[in-house]
């Protein structure tokens, strides 16, 4: 019996311990181009730390993500990758490491050699949104 307290006693004590900080959730879009084009992000952030992000651009009134392959970018890109899987690289690479972690070059390219594996479109407009989105959810 006296074990049993002691093991619940410690269960709650850690448990108490725990972060009650709450997720938030926040969403943005860039401004649309002349041709009515834009990125959107949706983040959920606990504290400082990215639990989930969803990022996409909407080029001709239709989510690049949605197209997935019909959006033919494989042929032409250089590490032979459709936009949704760059995109979901990239997406992924934010939760682990956050938004700050991404650099970008003067013309909007990754720079970080670990995005570059697997992303290498112009991310400017998706990381405005991310950013953004990220500032929206801290409110």
């Amino acid at each position: 019996m006296k074990k049993l307290t002691v093991l619940l006693a410690a269960l709650f004590m850690l448990t108490a311990c725990g972060s009650s900080e709450e997720a938030k959730t926040g969403s943005a879009e860039t401004a649309k181009d002349a041709k009515g084009d834009y990125a959107s992000a949706k983040i959920t952030v606990k504290g400082d730390a990215v639990e989930s992000i969803t990022l996409d651009e909407t080029k001709d009134g239709k989510s690049k993500k949605e197209l997935g392959a019909n959006y033919n970018m494989k042929p032409h890109s250089k590490i032979k990758k459709e936009w949704n899987k760059q995109v979901e690289f990239l997406e992924k690479y934010i939760v682990k490491n956050g938004i700050d972690k991404v650099e970008l070059t003067d013309q909007g390219y990754p720079k970080n050699d670990d995005v570059l594996a697997g992303c290498t479109i112009n991310i400017t407009n998706l990381m405005q949104a991310a950013k953004d989105a990220e500032a929206a959810a801290k409110k």
